[in-house]
């Protein structure tokens, strides 16, 4: 067993993030490694341990407070240290709506799981749990529970740009000149997508004729000046993105330069 988990750890590269989103007009906090997305599923860990616990104070949106969410902090890291160190089993991530928290761990086998989440939650008996344990050889549940949508991930990458843009020192005031890069599949869609609402706000620097056979040969520089904070995400970003495929195209991201 030990030697199946640590050939596991050198396999996979953590990358941890989490987003926010909506599910039947509720808010939905999930945090997951990405980074095990391009190892899963793993035929070693073909049962997925999934613990469920009641928020005791949730917040109106179903959340969480600021106090009570340190705590299940120090709960997630007890399920963490537990359920890694008898059962061999990798963290995967948490799902929380409606004054719940679910974690969800792959395990080697389904023998000393209730064992470890007993030993990880006694220290929190103010808490009610559940938990269980079910063959999910493909990773379902990782991949549909926990793992973002399209629009959520392209959602996080964007993010992870302007972030990148604040720790270097950029207060994300100043408006500048900013590229967009688009592929299309046929150059009338490509037109169509120029003609469309609110596209004429943006200069085209180039759109040459394609010359490679590929699957989305029709190339479109866009350029606008623009502040790229946050808000650039939802304000500009995603709907450029939900536009593109609108016509059968791509959104292949963003460049910039540094404001200090």
């Amino acid at each position: 067993m030990l030697s199946s988990f640590l050939s596991f750890a050198q396999k996979n590269i953590s990358d941890w993030d989490a987003y926010l989103m909506e599910v039947n007009n509720k808010p939905v906090s999930i945090i997951v490694d990405l980074g095990l997305a391009t190892v899963a599923p793993q035929k070693e860990r073909p049962f997925v341990v999934i613990i469920r616990t009641k928020i005791l104070q949730p917040e109106t949106n179903g959340l969480p407070g600021k106090t009570e969410s340190a705590r299940l902090d120090e709960m997630e890291n007890k399920l963490v240290e537990q359920l890694s160190s008898k059962t061999g089993a990798v963290y995967t991530g948490r799902y929380t709506q409606r004054g719940l928290r679910e974690f969800y761990f792959y395990a080697l086998d389904t023998l000393e799981y209730v064992f470890a989440v007993r030993s990880a939650l006694a220290g929190f008996t103010e808490y009610q749990w559940l938990t269980q344990a079910k063959e999910d050889k493909k990773w379902t549940n990782y991949f549909t529970v926990l793992y973002p949508p399209p629009v959520e991930m392209e959602k996080i990458q964007n993010r992870r740009l302007v972030d990148i843009l604040k720790s270097k020192g950029d207060a994300l005031k100043e408006s500048r000149r900013i590229e967009h890069f688009f592929y299309f599949k046929t150059k009338s869609k490509r037109e169509d997508f120029l003609r469309s609402p609110g596209i004429e706000s943006f200069s085209i620097d180039e759109m040459p004729e394609a010359t490679e056979k590929t699957a989305l040969p029709y190339m479109l520089h866009l350029f606008k000046d623009d502040v790229p904070d946050y808000s650039f995400i939802d304000r500009v970003l995603i709907p450029l993105w939900e536009r593109a495929k609108q016509f059968e195209g791509h959104y292949d991201g963003w460049e910039t330069y540094l404001v200090k």
